[in-house]
């Protein structure tokens, strides 16, 4: 200090000190007396991380992340699944805002099917969201659909990230930056992000981390409205899927670890969530039919077991696998289900491995519980989240799947990165850090992010669409019996799609050879899947002319179920295309008696009578069917046929006429316009030859 500075500040008069008395009389809340000193306010000193300025750079930096991350999506297109809540299949979406009324009082998966119907699930929130799009914007948005589910997850990790440096305030604020960074960038989380469908997991935890960031406002503020603030929210998250359920232990268990609340004072909020739940689960079954849930032994085989030896076993198979994924992200698939996770009990090295593991950190959590420790409220974090899919409970769809340990993740990444700290023997609550330890832990998390930043932007384009999709993951799915299925059927439906296939029937000969590959891989897995013995029928059936084959493995399905209608269908197919037409019509009568409104059976059965060569016959049944149901045109079309095939074209084009004033299709107008061409009616032949034309444009549409 120079002297002329030590002299101003030598001459410089002291600071008036206070009375001792008027200092108490302000502790107590009184004035002072008059000319008195008082000192002056402590000013509060505000860390130069926790500054406006400061949180607008973080927001920043994650919009940044997020786009970096996930802004590849905007380009996908429909995937997997996404037929449930969006896109033009979806017709109940498709309304838009029209939608929305019916949302509220309709499940989240309503599908019909030839082995069974499935209703299930309430996920209105989530529907509403995308009505919301499709109002808007039309049903084909895909791009935005995405868009909205990235700027959903930028949300989420903003959040989080606040609500980390609230909780960690005496950590270095690096510690709870890595944290959000890790969690952001894992792998683990595209299937929540670049699925369309699983977007109600993300809303789900979204609502979770503002329920926990309202609790925790009322511990810090006590006013009340904090309280039904949270409540509301963590309502909206159960409408959007019941995995916010963890959040019931996971918010008590934040507030022990991280406020002064005394742990009797959870109850009431336990308690106050569980009446949320309540409410939520009871009350759409007052207006809602009885659900029929899709519990089927290639989803999970512990639907069909009661074995505890089996379940817990399998459950400490599942945690493993959640475990090895978190650590070593690849690779990472749409589908499980059987046989990709065995389903064993305790004599499998595997749950042995898993038991010490899990004991293990359950031990290490335990033994610094009491202490409030950084590393225990992770682990302890990681279980709560993952109990209710790890298969103990209740069997989860598809046994595993990577969007169940979304909100787990956040418990591996606190404990990753808390261990990367102790590993360079620096105190993550330190609020100095060395630049030398500071840049080692940088860099060995930086070495993380790389390959897991290529790895989410590389899987987001394994999302683009269901082609992709199907074709990155089936070369890992050998034992999963679904995913074969799904992947054969995929390819069914190219053909179907096919021009050359529409114009001459012409089937690829190597894309037939994979179609009846993957389902002859799923029977091998599972022989007694009587949907896929009836599928792989109906490959050799369309496909080729190896119809002895297709009896054959209809003849099994139809023996582990002979009410399954398609395979009798399928028979009755494989006699006619056979020339075997009494055995045909037997099956039609099959069909019948399992379904007596059948209209196609009838149908089918009435062409069967007319190829033996009885048409009266054939004529009376569709007949029959013009008394019943006056407003169908089929039974007019088929008759017009008989007519054409026996010459007399002139009665064919009556009953034409008035299928075509019913149903104005494509086949009939065409029909007709070459009719009236060929007898030289011009006028008529263009009329119907432009009906015919709109019919095509119509159908191309809803392609």
């Amino acid at each position: 200090m120079s002297k002329s500075s030590y002299i101003r500040k030598k001459n410089q008069p002291d600071a008036p000190k206070a009375h001792p008395a008027s200092v108490e009389k302000v502790k107590d809340g009184k004035k002072p007396a008059p000319g008195k000193n008082v000192p002056p306010p402590v000013k509060k000193i505000i860390p130069p991380y926790n500054t406006k300025k400061a949180n607008r750079y973080f927001v920043l930096f994650f919009f940044a992340c997020s786009v970096i991350l996930y802004g590849n999506t905007i380009l996908n297109k429909f995937a997997v699944d996404d037929s449930f809540v969006t896109g033009p299949q979806n017709e109940l979406v498709s309304q838009g805002f029209h939608a929305i009324p019916k949302i509220f009082t309709s499940f989240y998966v309503e599908k019909k099917g030839n082995v069974g119907n499935q209703q299930s699930d309430y996920r209105p929130i989530v529907k509403l969201t995308y009505a919301i799009e499709s109002g808007l914007w039309g049903n084909n948005k895909a791009g935005r659909s995405h868009a909205i589910n990235m700027l959903i997850y930028f949300w989420l990790i903003t959040l989080l990230f606040f609500i980390l440096r609230r909780l960690l305030k005496d950590y270095n604020i690096l510690f709870p930056f890595l944290i959000t960074v890790l969690f952001m960038a894992h792998p683990v989380h595209t299937e929540a992000v670049a699925s369309l469908k699983n977007r109600d997991e993300l809303l789900a935890f979204l609502c979770g981390l503002g329920t926990l960031h309202y609790f925790l406002r009322y511990t810090e503020h006590r006013k009340p409205w904090y309280i039904v603030a949270a409540l509301g929210i963590f309502f909206v998250g159960y409408l959007c899927k019941s995995s916010i359920i963890p959040f019931v232990f996971l918010i008590p268990l934040v507030l022990y670890f991280f406020t002064d609340l005394k742990p009797k004072s959870f109850i009431w909020i336990f308690l106050a969530i569980l009446a949320i739940i309540a409410v939520a689960y009871l009350g759409p079954r007052i207006f809602l039919p009885k659900a029929i849930p899709f519990k089927a032994f290639i989803e999970n085989p512990l639907n069909l077991e009661k074995s505890f030896w089996l379940k817990t076993g399998t459950g400490f198979i599942t945690l493993l696998f959640y475990q090895r994924i978190l650590v070593f992200p690849h690779p990472l698939l749409y589908y499980y289900g059987y046989d990709m996770i065995p389903v064993t009990g305790w004599g499998n090295i595997w749950v042995l491995v898993s038991f010490v593991i899990q004991l293990g950190l359950f031990i290490i959590a335990l033994r610094k519980f009491r202490e409030k420790h950084i590393l225990s409220f992770a682990i302890l974090w990681f279980f709560l989240a993952i109990s209710m899919y790890s298969n103990v409970a209740a069997p989860v769809v598809g046994i595993v799947g990577e969007r169940f340990v979304f909100n787990a993740s956040l418990g591996f990444c606190i404990a990753v990165v808390y261990l990367l700290f102790r590993i360079f023997r620096t105190d993550p609550r330190s609020l100095t850090i060395e630049f030398n330890e500071r840049a080692k832990i940088v860099v060995i998390l930086f070495l993380i992010l790389i390959p897991f930043t290529a790895m989410t932007i590389s899987r987001n384009r394994a999302w683009r669409n269901l082609r992709d999709l199907y074709t990155v993951d089936i070369k890992y799915l050998d034992n999963s019996v679904k995913a074969n299925i799904e992947y054969a059927n995929y390819l069914v439906g190219t053909i179907y799609r096919d021009p050359n296939y529409l114009q001459n029937g012409a089937v690829n000969e190597k894309k037939q050879q994979v179609i009846v590959g993957h389902f002859r891989k799923a029977l091998k897995l599972y022989p007694d899947d009587y949907s896929t013995l009836n599928d792989l029928a109906a490959a050799y059936l369309n496909f080729s002319t190896k119809y002895d084959s297709g009896v054959f493995f209809l003849k099994k399905a139809i023996a582990l179920r002979p009410e399954l209608q398609s395979a009798w269908v399928n028979m009755a197919m494989a006699y006619r295309k056979k020339n075997n037409l009494d055995s045909a019509i037997a099956c039609y009568e099959k069909v019948l008696k399992i379904n007596p409104t059948s209209m196609t059976a009838w149908f089918k059965m009435a062409d069967l009578y007319f190829e033996k060569g009885d048409a009266a016959r054939a004529i009376r049944m569709n007949e029959d069917v013009m008394k019943k149901h006056p407003e169908l045109d089929v039974p007019y079309f088929n008759i017009g046929y008989y007519f054409v095939m026996h010459g007399d074209t002139i009665t064919a084009i009556k009953y034409w006429e008035q299928a075509a004033q019913r149903n104005p299709g494509y086949e009939v107008c065409m029909n007709l316009a070459m009719m009236y061409k060929g007898k030289g009616n011009k006028e008529k032949a263009d009329y119907y030859y432009g009906l015919a034309q709109e019919a095509q444009r119509q159908r191309n549409q809803m392609r």
